[in-house]
């Protein structure tokens, strides 16, 4: 933790030459995995939510750095007779993306890379036969590498008052399995993220 807090606080640092905007954020995410080992993953929602730090270079062109607290994720679903086994992989990271910011007329696009620092990650499982149901819930926080890194793509729209909305892609360039019995496998994070936000001055 000391690690991403140092890592967060230096992003935010290197902006400290310019003039700023600061914000705050919050949405939901649809999450799953990604890779020739995912095929099977549905989509999960989750929630996101931390701050912003905006600086414009020109009218058009900025930067935007960002320390978000994001749940991503997904699920499966396996049927043999009349045995049902869902897994449900729950992933919460601080993701930190460090993105070029176009703006003009309200509408705005952010493009960029990430790094996410897991923070703590769960697996439940709930296996459900013709008379029962089983759920036992699992911490696997040392499974997923301790970081993982991915590319960022976002479309949007702020008003005068500040408040904005916007729509991002998040996807996964490394795998996600360090340990565990998955270990091997090529399973990528992959999520959408609806977000509303606020500059506070």
């Amino acid at each position: 933790m000391k690690r991403i807090l140092l890592f967060v606080a230096l992003a935010f640092v290197s902006f400290s030459g310019f003039s700023q905007q600061l914000g705050v954020k919050a949405g939901a995410t649809y999450a799953t995995f990604k890779g020739k080992d995912a095929d099977n993953y549905d989509y999960r929602l989750g929630y996101t939510a931390g701050v912003m730090l905006q600086q414009h270079i020109t009218d058009l062109v900025g930067v935007q750095v960002e320390a978000l607290y994001t749940s991503k994720g997904a699920k499966i679903e396996n049927k043999t007779g009349s045995t049902e086994v869902n897994d449900i992989y729950r992933l919460n990271y601080v993701d930190v993306p460090v993105m070029l910011h176009l703006s003009a007329g309200g509408m705005f696009i952010d493009l960029g890379p990430q790094a996410s620092f897991i923070a703590k990650a769960k697996q439940k499982r709930e296996v459900n036969t013709s008379s029962t149901t089983t759920t036992v819930e699992t911490d696997i926080t040392d499974n997923p590498y301790t970081v993982d890194f991915s590319y960022v793509a976002g479309i949007g729209f702020r008003a005068n008052n500040g408040i904005g909305i916007e729509l991002r892609y998040n996807g996964g360039l490394k795998k996600i399995d360090d340990e565990g019995a998955l270990v091997g496998r090529e399973r990528r994070n992959s999520s959408f993220n609806l977000m509303l936000s606020y500059l506070l001055f």
